[in-house]
Protein backbone atom coordinates (compact mmCIF):
# COMPACT_ATOMS: atom_id res chain seq x y z
CA UNK A 1 0.00 0.00 0.00
CA UNK A 2 1.63 3.52 -1.03
CA UNK A 3 0.11 6.89 0.09
CA UNK A 4 1.32 10.76 -0.87
CA UNK A 5 0.11 13.61 0.63
CA UNK A 6 1.79 16.93 -1.61
CA UNK A 7 0.26 20.42 -1.06
CA UNK A 8 1.20 23.77 0.42
CA UNK A 9 0.36 25.68 4.00
CA UNK A 10 0.78 28.74 5.92
CA UNK A 11 4.23 28.27 6.17
CA UNK A 12 5.44 26.95 2.63
CA UNK A 13 3.31 29.47 0.54
CA UNK A 14 1.71 33.21 0.51
CA UNK A 15 -1.47 33.68 0.74
CA UNK A 16 -2.22 35.05 -3.00
CA UNK A 17 -0.46 30.96 -4.08
CA UNK A 18 -2.82 29.30 -0.98
CA UNK A 19 -5.87 31.18 -2.67
CA UNK A 20 -5.33 30.16 -6.25
CA UNK A 21 -4.95 26.65 -5.16
CA UNK A 22 -7.93 26.35 -3.07
CA UNK A 23 -11.22 24.02 -3.22
CA UNK A 24 -14.63 25.42 -2.35
CA UNK A 25 -16.85 22.91 -2.22
CA UNK A 26 -17.99 22.77 -5.85
CA UNK A 27 -14.18 22.75 -6.93
CA UNK A 28 -13.66 20.45 -4.32
CA UNK A 29 -16.36 17.76 -5.62
CA UNK A 30 -14.93 17.91 -9.47
CA UNK A 31 -11.42 17.70 -8.61
CA UNK A 32 -11.79 14.42 -6.94
CA UNK A 33 -14.11 13.48 -9.95
CA UNK A 34 -10.90 14.49 -12.06
CA UNK A 35 -8.47 12.69 -9.81
CA UNK A 36 -10.79 9.64 -9.94
CA UNK A 37 -11.16 9.49 -14.01
CA UNK A 38 -7.44 9.87 -14.17
CA UNK A 39 -6.53 7.62 -11.45
CA UNK A 40 -9.27 4.84 -11.10
CA UNK A 41 -6.76 2.66 -9.27
CA UNK A 42 -6.26 5.19 -6.64
CA UNK A 43 -7.97 6.93 -3.55
CA UNK A 44 -8.13 10.34 -3.21
CA UNK A 45 -8.96 13.08 -0.16
CA UNK A 46 -8.80 16.91 -0.98
CA UNK A 47 -8.35 19.16 2.09
CA UNK A 48 -8.62 22.98 1.66
CA UNK A 49 -8.57 26.06 4.09
CA UNK A 50 -7.38 29.17 4.07
CA UNK A 51 -3.94 28.16 5.54
CA UNK A 52 -3.49 24.96 3.12
CA UNK A 53 -4.44 22.97 0.61
CA UNK A 54 -3.23 19.28 0.40
CA UNK A 55 -4.23 16.03 -1.96
CA UNK A 56 -3.77 13.05 -0.30
CA UNK A 57 -3.93 10.16 -2.54
CA UNK A 58 -3.34 6.04 -1.99
CA UNK A 59 -3.45 2.95 -3.85
CA UNK A 60 -2.95 -0.89 -3.04
CA UNK A 61 -1.08 -0.81 -6.30
CA UNK A 62 2.46 1.19 -6.39
CA UNK A 63 2.15 1.60 -9.85
CA UNK A 64 -1.48 3.21 -10.16
CA UNK A 65 -0.68 5.54 -7.18
CA UNK A 66 -0.13 9.13 -9.25
CA UNK A 67 3.70 10.90 -7.82
CA UNK A 68 4.48 14.62 -6.65
CA UNK A 69 5.08 15.33 -10.71
CA UNK A 70 1.48 13.88 -11.66
CA UNK A 71 -0.30 15.78 -8.57
CA UNK A 72 1.56 18.87 -9.80
CA UNK A 73 0.41 18.82 -13.24
CA UNK A 74 -3.38 18.18 -11.93
CA UNK A 75 -3.54 20.90 -9.84
CA UNK A 76 -1.72 23.40 -12.67
CA UNK A 77 -4.39 22.05 -14.92
CA UNK A 78 -7.12 22.31 -12.78
CA UNK A 79 -7.06 25.42 -12.04
CA UNK A 80 -5.18 27.19 -14.60
CA UNK A 81 -2.04 27.89 -13.52
CA UNK A 82 1.70 27.13 -14.52
CA UNK A 83 3.11 25.12 -12.66
CA UNK A 84 6.10 27.02 -11.64
CA UNK A 85 3.88 29.81 -10.21
CA UNK A 86 3.84 27.31 -7.52
CA UNK A 87 5.71 24.36 -7.59
CA UNK A 88 8.85 25.91 -4.99
CA UNK A 89 5.88 26.02 -2.02
CA UNK A 90 4.87 22.68 -2.77
CA UNK A 91 5.78 19.84 0.57
CA UNK A 92 5.28 16.31 -0.38
CA UNK A 93 5.24 13.13 2.21
CA UNK A 94 4.74 9.76 1.45
CA UNK A 95 3.80 6.45 3.02
CA UNK A 96 4.04 6.60 7.33
CA UNK A 97 5.38 10.16 6.50
CA UNK A 98 1.85 11.01 5.11
CA UNK A 99 -0.15 9.28 7.63
CA UNK A 100 2.22 11.09 10.38
CA UNK A 101 1.40 14.27 8.76
CA UNK A 102 -2.59 13.85 8.60
CA UNK A 103 -2.26 13.10 11.91
CA UNK A 104 -0.29 16.38 13.16
CA UNK A 105 -2.65 18.59 10.67
CA UNK A 106 -5.26 16.96 12.20
CA UNK A 107 -4.53 17.53 15.96
CA UNK A 108 -3.72 21.27 15.09
CA UNK A 109 0.27 20.84 15.57
CA UNK A 110 0.43 22.36 11.94
CA UNK A 111 -2.55 24.99 12.29
CA UNK A 112 -1.05 28.83 12.14
CA UNK A 113 -2.54 28.82 15.94
CA UNK A 114 -1.96 26.18 18.01
CA UNK A 115 -4.38 23.86 19.21
CA UNK A 116 -6.78 25.64 17.02
CA UNK A 117 -10.12 23.29 17.14
CA UNK A 118 -11.49 24.29 13.23
CA UNK A 119 -8.90 22.46 11.51
CA UNK A 120 -10.33 18.99 13.22
CA UNK A 121 -13.80 19.64 11.67
CA UNK A 122 -12.20 21.08 8.28
CA UNK A 123 -10.37 17.19 8.22
CA UNK A 124 -13.58 15.81 8.69
CA UNK A 125 -15.56 17.70 6.21
CA UNK A 126 -12.87 17.02 3.34
CA UNK A 127 -13.11 13.19 3.94
CA UNK A 128 -17.44 13.57 4.55
CA UNK A 129 -16.99 14.85 0.49
CA UNK A 130 -14.43 12.36 -0.82
CA UNK A 131 -17.08 9.79 0.98
CA UNK A 132 -19.41 11.55 -1.30
CA UNK A 133 -17.93 11.81 -4.29
CA UNK A 134 -16.60 7.85 -3.89
CA UNK A 135 -12.85 8.40 -3.97
CA UNK A 136 -12.43 6.97 -0.75
CA UNK A 137 -11.24 3.61 0.00
CA UNK A 138 -10.40 1.53 2.27
CA UNK A 139 -6.88 2.64 2.45
CA UNK A 140 -7.69 6.41 3.16
CA UNK A 141 -10.77 5.22 5.04
CA UNK A 142 -8.48 3.79 7.81
CA UNK A 143 -6.38 6.97 7.83
CA UNK A 144 -8.63 9.33 7.99
CA UNK A 145 -10.55 7.18 10.42
CA UNK A 146 -7.61 7.16 12.59
CA UNK A 147 -6.60 10.91 11.89
CA UNK A 148 -9.95 12.13 13.52
CA UNK A 149 -9.47 9.88 16.51
CA UNK A 150 -5.99 11.16 16.88
CA UNK A 151 -6.91 14.55 16.46
CA UNK A 152 -9.70 14.27 19.25
CA UNK A 153 -7.83 12.19 21.48
CA UNK A 154 -4.36 14.93 21.50
CA UNK A 155 -7.59 18.01 22.19
CA UNK A 156 -9.01 15.75 25.19
CA UNK A 157 -5.49 14.65 26.70
CA UNK A 158 -2.95 17.57 26.13
CA UNK A 159 -5.16 20.28 26.98
CA UNK A 160 -3.65 22.23 24.07
CA UNK A 161 -6.77 23.90 22.89
CA UNK A 162 -7.11 25.31 26.71
CA UNK A 163 -7.02 29.25 27.03
CA UNK A 164 -7.39 31.77 24.29
CA UNK A 165 -4.58 33.56 22.53
CA UNK A 166 -5.72 36.63 21.57
CA UNK A 167 -6.42 40.06 23.98
CA UNK A 168 -9.99 39.96 22.70
CA UNK A 169 -10.90 36.74 23.47
CA UNK A 170 -8.58 36.42 26.70
CA UNK A 171 -11.03 39.59 27.82
CA UNK A 172 -13.97 37.46 27.66
CA UNK A 173 -12.81 34.42 29.53
CA UNK A 174 -12.09 37.02 32.30
CA UNK A 175 -15.74 38.06 32.14
CA UNK A 176 -16.67 34.32 31.86
CA UNK A 177 -14.61 33.81 34.85
CA UNK A 178 -16.51 36.45 36.88
CA UNK A 179 -19.94 36.10 35.99
CA UNK A 180 -21.98 32.93 35.95
CA UNK A 181 -24.81 34.05 33.44
CA UNK A 182 -25.44 37.08 30.70
CA UNK A 183 -28.69 36.79 30.15
CA UNK A 184 -29.13 40.10 33.18
CA UNK A 185 -25.76 42.12 32.38
CA UNK A 186 -25.33 44.65 30.13
CA UNK A 187 -21.71 45.69 28.17
CA UNK A 188 -20.58 48.32 27.17
CA UNK A 189 -18.22 48.79 24.57
CA UNK A 190 -16.05 51.80 24.29
CA UNK A 191 -14.95 52.29 20.90
CA UNK A 192 -15.69 51.17 17.38
CA UNK A 193 -12.33 50.67 15.98
CA UNK A 194 -10.87 47.58 14.66
CA UNK A 195 -10.21 45.87 18.47
CA UNK A 196 -13.49 46.68 19.79
CA UNK A 197 -15.47 45.44 16.60
CA UNK A 198 -13.21 42.29 17.57
CA UNK A 199 -14.48 42.11 21.17
CA UNK A 200 -17.99 42.86 20.17
CA UNK A 201 -17.59 39.23 18.04
CA UNK A 202 -16.41 37.13 20.69
CA UNK A 203 -18.57 39.08 23.12
CA UNK A 204 -21.82 38.53 21.26
CA UNK A 205 -21.47 34.45 21.72
CA UNK A 206 -22.22 35.58 25.56
CA UNK A 207 -25.43 36.26 24.58
CA UNK A 208 -25.63 39.06 27.32
CA UNK A 209 -29.34 41.10 27.78
CA UNK A 210 -27.52 44.31 26.02
CA UNK A 211 -25.29 45.42 24.22
CA UNK A 212 -24.27 48.95 24.25
CA UNK A 213 -21.79 50.81 21.83
CA UNK A 214 -20.75 53.99 22.00
CA UNK A 215 -18.09 56.03 19.99
CA UNK A 216 -16.64 59.99 19.24
CA UNK A 217 -17.44 58.79 15.32
CA UNK A 218 -21.49 57.96 15.72
CA UNK A 219 -21.39 56.42 12.16
CA UNK A 220 -18.80 53.52 13.39
CA UNK A 221 -20.56 53.18 16.38
CA UNK A 222 -23.48 52.24 14.41
CA UNK A 223 -22.05 50.27 12.17
CA UNK A 224 -20.59 47.93 15.18
CA UNK A 225 -23.73 48.22 16.54
CA UNK A 226 -26.23 46.97 14.02
CA UNK A 227 -23.60 44.56 12.85
CA UNK A 228 -23.50 42.57 16.36
CA UNK A 229 -27.34 43.63 17.82
CA UNK A 230 -26.18 46.28 20.13
CA UNK A 231 -27.39 49.67 21.08
CA UNK A 232 -25.57 52.96 20.06
CA UNK A 233 -24.99 55.14 23.05
CA UNK A 234 -24.09 59.02 22.33
CA UNK A 235 -20.37 59.42 23.48
CA UNK A 236 -21.66 62.75 25.35
CA UNK A 237 -23.36 60.25 27.74
CA UNK A 238 -20.76 57.76 28.74
CA UNK A 239 -21.17 58.84 32.29
CA UNK A 240 -25.20 57.22 32.00
CA UNK A 241 -24.05 54.38 29.99
CA UNK A 242 -21.62 53.32 32.52
CA UNK A 243 -23.97 53.55 35.43
CA UNK A 244 -25.67 50.58 33.65
CA UNK A 245 -22.96 48.30 32.68
CA UNK A 246 -21.77 45.24 34.06
CA UNK A 247 -19.31 44.70 31.69
CA UNK A 248 -17.14 47.64 30.39
CA UNK A 249 -14.28 47.06 27.16
CA UNK A 250 -13.11 50.15 26.49
CA UNK A 251 -11.21 50.30 23.19
CA UNK A 252 -10.55 53.79 22.82
CA UNK A 253 -7.42 55.47 21.05
CA UNK A 254 -7.21 58.59 23.22
CA UNK A 255 -4.09 59.94 24.36
CA UNK A 256 -5.45 60.42 27.94
CA UNK A 257 -7.54 58.76 30.40
CA UNK A 258 -11.25 59.09 29.67
CA UNK A 259 -12.93 58.46 32.92
CA UNK A 260 -10.83 59.57 36.04
CA UNK A 261 -11.12 58.00 39.39
CA UNK A 262 -13.31 60.91 41.01
CA UNK A 263 -16.00 60.26 38.08
CA UNK A 264 -15.87 56.28 38.44
CA UNK A 265 -16.53 56.91 41.91
CA UNK A 266 -19.60 58.26 41.37
CA UNK A 267 -20.90 56.13 38.92
CA UNK A 268 -20.07 53.26 41.34
CA UNK A 269 -21.95 55.25 43.62
CA UNK A 270 -25.03 55.58 41.51
CA UNK A 271 -24.45 51.60 40.62
CA UNK A 272 -25.04 50.75 44.45
CA UNK A 273 -21.55 49.21 44.43
CA UNK A 274 -22.85 46.44 42.27
CA UNK A 275 -19.74 44.41 40.67
CA UNK A 276 -18.36 45.63 37.87
CA UNK A 277 -15.60 44.21 35.90
CA UNK A 278 -13.90 46.88 33.63
CA UNK A 279 -11.78 45.29 30.29
CA UNK A 280 -9.88 48.40 29.66
CA UNK A 281 -7.55 47.04 26.52
CA UNK A 282 -6.44 50.53 25.00
CA UNK A 283 -3.54 52.31 24.80
CA UNK A 284 -2.49 54.48 26.47
CA UNK A 285 -5.19 53.02 29.48
CA UNK A 286 -8.67 54.61 29.27
CA UNK A 287 -9.17 54.09 32.77
CA UNK A 288 -7.56 55.44 35.70
CA UNK A 289 -5.47 52.74 37.00
CA UNK A 290 -6.65 54.00 40.89
CA UNK A 291 -9.83 52.75 39.44
CA UNK A 292 -9.24 49.07 40.52
CA UNK A 293 -8.77 49.77 44.30
CA UNK A 294 -12.38 50.61 44.40
CA UNK A 295 -14.61 48.02 46.40
CA UNK A 296 -16.65 45.76 43.79
CA UNK A 297 -14.31 46.84 40.76
CA UNK A 298 -12.34 44.24 38.90
CA UNK A 299 -10.34 46.24 36.58
CA UNK A 300 -7.70 44.35 34.10
CA UNK A 301 -5.25 46.62 31.41
CA UNK A 302 -4.45 45.34 28.23
CA UNK A 303 -0.73 43.88 30.10
CA UNK A 304 -2.91 41.93 31.95
CA UNK A 305 -4.90 40.03 28.84
CA UNK A 306 -1.48 40.14 27.35
CA UNK A 307 0.11 38.28 29.84
CA UNK A 308 -2.38 35.82 30.46
CA UNK A 309 -2.27 35.17 26.48
CA UNK A 310 1.18 34.43 26.82
CA UNK A 311 0.88 32.22 30.16
CA UNK A 312 -2.04 30.49 27.80
CA UNK A 313 0.63 30.20 24.70
CA UNK A 314 3.24 28.73 27.21
CA UNK A 315 0.34 26.35 28.46
CA UNK A 316 0.34 24.86 24.89
CA UNK A 317 3.27 24.40 23.89
CA UNK A 318 3.52 22.38 26.95
CA UNK A 319 1.30 19.75 25.15
CA UNK A 320 3.60 19.15 22.07
CA UNK A 321 5.90 16.90 23.27
CA UNK A 322 2.39 14.22 24.01
CA UNK A 323 0.61 15.06 21.52
CA UNK A 324 3.63 13.95 19.50
CA UNK A 325 4.04 10.83 21.28
CA UNK A 326 0.13 10.06 20.58
CA UNK A 327 0.80 10.98 17.23
CA UNK A 328 3.89 8.10 16.74
CA UNK A 329 2.05 5.55 18.33
CA UNK A 330 -0.82 6.37 16.09
CA UNK A 331 1.10 6.16 12.88
CA UNK A 332 2.78 3.04 13.85
CA UNK A 333 -0.48 1.53 14.49
CA UNK A 334 -2.43 2.84 11.74
CA UNK A 335 0.77 1.43 9.31
CA UNK A 336 0.68 -1.93 10.56
CA UNK A 337 -3.36 -1.86 10.07
CA UNK A 338 -2.85 -1.31 6.76
CA UNK A 339 -0.63 -4.09 6.38
CA UNK A 340 -2.91 -6.35 8.16
CA UNK A 341 -5.42 -5.43 6.17
CA UNK A 342 -3.69 -5.59 2.97
CA UNK A 343 -2.76 -9.61 4.31
CA UNK A 344 -6.14 -9.98 4.81
CA UNK A 345 -7.67 -8.84 1.71
CA UNK A 346 -4.91 -10.95 0.32
CA UNK A 347 -6.04 -13.87 2.20
CA UNK A 348 -9.87 -13.68 1.67
CA UNK A 349 -9.21 -12.95 -2.05
CA UNK A 350 -7.22 -16.12 -2.34
CA UNK A 351 -9.98 -18.60 -0.35
CA UNK A 352 -12.59 -16.91 -2.73
CA UNK A 353 -10.59 -17.89 -5.86
CA UNK A 354 -9.15 -21.65 -4.02
CA UNK A 355 -13.52 -22.60 -3.78
CA UNK A 356 -14.59 -21.20 -7.08
CA UNK A 357 -11.91 -23.55 -8.36
CA UNK A 358 -12.82 -26.45 -6.10
CA UNK A 359 -16.68 -25.25 -7.67
CA UNK A 360 -15.47 -25.53 -11.26
CA UNK A 361 -13.79 -28.50 -11.40
CA UNK A 362 -16.94 -30.30 -9.59
CA UNK A 363 -19.30 -28.96 -12.13
CA UNK A 364 -17.43 -30.31 -15.43
CA UNK A 365 -17.00 -33.80 -13.25
CA UNK A 366 -20.85 -33.52 -12.93
CA UNK A 367 -21.42 -32.46 -16.63
CA UNK A 368 -19.40 -34.55 -17.87
CA UNK A 369 -20.62 -37.83 -16.20
CA UNK A 370 -24.37 -36.39 -17.66
CA UNK A 371 -24.47 -35.46 -20.70
CA UNK A 372 -27.75 -35.42 -21.30
CA UNK A 373 -28.43 -32.35 -18.65
CA UNK A 374 -30.34 -29.90 -20.45
CA UNK A 375 -28.61 -25.87 -20.21
CA UNK A 376 -31.67 -25.13 -18.30
CA UNK A 377 -30.62 -28.15 -15.70
CA UNK A 378 -26.69 -27.39 -15.72
CA UNK A 379 -27.85 -23.87 -15.05
CA UNK A 380 -29.65 -25.21 -11.84
CA UNK A 381 -26.72 -27.10 -11.03
CA UNK A 382 -24.26 -24.18 -11.12
CA UNK A 383 -26.81 -21.64 -9.09
CA UNK A 384 -27.27 -24.23 -6.32
CA UNK A 385 -23.34 -25.18 -5.99
CA UNK A 386 -22.67 -21.44 -6.13
CA UNK A 387 -25.64 -20.39 -3.43
CA UNK A 388 -24.00 -23.62 -0.82
CA UNK A 389 -20.00 -21.83 -1.98
CA UNK A 390 -21.63 -18.36 -0.55
CA UNK A 391 -22.93 -20.00 2.54
CA UNK A 392 -20.39 -21.70 3.62
CA UNK A 393 -17.94 -19.42 3.43
CA UNK A 394 -20.41 -17.04 4.59
CA UNK A 395 -19.35 -17.04 8.56
CA UNK A 396 -15.20 -17.86 7.96
CA UNK A 397 -15.43 -14.56 5.33
CA UNK A 398 -16.96 -12.34 8.40
CA UNK A 399 -14.95 -14.21 11.40
CA UNK A 400 -11.63 -13.10 9.25
CA UNK A 401 -12.87 -9.39 8.12
CA UNK A 402 -13.72 -8.94 11.58
CA UNK A 403 -10.23 -10.39 12.57
CA UNK A 404 -8.74 -7.98 10.13
CA UNK A 405 -10.32 -4.70 11.51
CA UNK A 406 -9.23 -5.48 14.83
CA UNK A 407 -6.13 -3.52 16.30
CA UNK A 408 -2.86 -4.94 14.89
CA UNK A 409 -0.87 -5.94 17.82
CA UNK A 410 -0.22 -9.46 16.13
CA UNK A 411 0.94 -9.43 12.11
CA UNK A 412 -0.82 -11.24 10.60
CA UNK A 413 -3.58 -11.89 12.97
CA UNK A 414 -3.19 -15.88 13.71
CA UNK A 415 -6.93 -16.66 12.19
CA UNK A 416 -5.65 -15.75 9.01
CA UNK A 417 -2.79 -18.03 8.81
CA UNK A 418 -4.94 -20.78 10.27
CA UNK A 419 -6.80 -20.58 6.85
CA UNK A 420 -3.81 -19.88 4.93
CA UNK A 421 -2.57 -23.57 6.54
CA UNK A 422 -5.84 -24.97 6.47
CA UNK A 423 -6.95 -24.82 3.30
CA UNK A 424 -3.01 -24.97 1.46
CA UNK A 425 -3.15 -21.10 0.47
CA UNK A 426 0.46 -19.82 -0.67
CA UNK A 427 1.87 -17.28 1.56
CA UNK A 428 1.20 -13.49 0.46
Amino acid sequence: MKLIAIGVDHRSAPAAVREALAFNDAKGAGGLEALKATYPASEFVVLSTCNRVEVYAASGDAHGLPGSDDLLRFLSAFHGLAVETFSGHIRSHRDDAAISHLFRVAASLESLVLGEGQILGQVKDAFRLAKKQNAVGPILHKVFDHAIHVGKKVREETGMDQGKLSVASVAVDVAKGVFDTFADKTILVIGAGKMGDLTLQHLKGLNPGRILVTNRGADRAETAAARWGGQVVPFDELYLALKEADVVVSTTAAVEPIVTYDQYVRVQRARRNRLALILDIAIPRDFDARIGDLEQVLLYTVDDLRAQADENRKQRQKGIDPAMVIIERATAECSAALRHQRYAGAVLRQLGDHADTMRRRELEALFAANPDLTQEQREAFAHTMLRFQNQLLHQPRATLRSAASEPAHEHPHPLLNAVRHLFGLADV
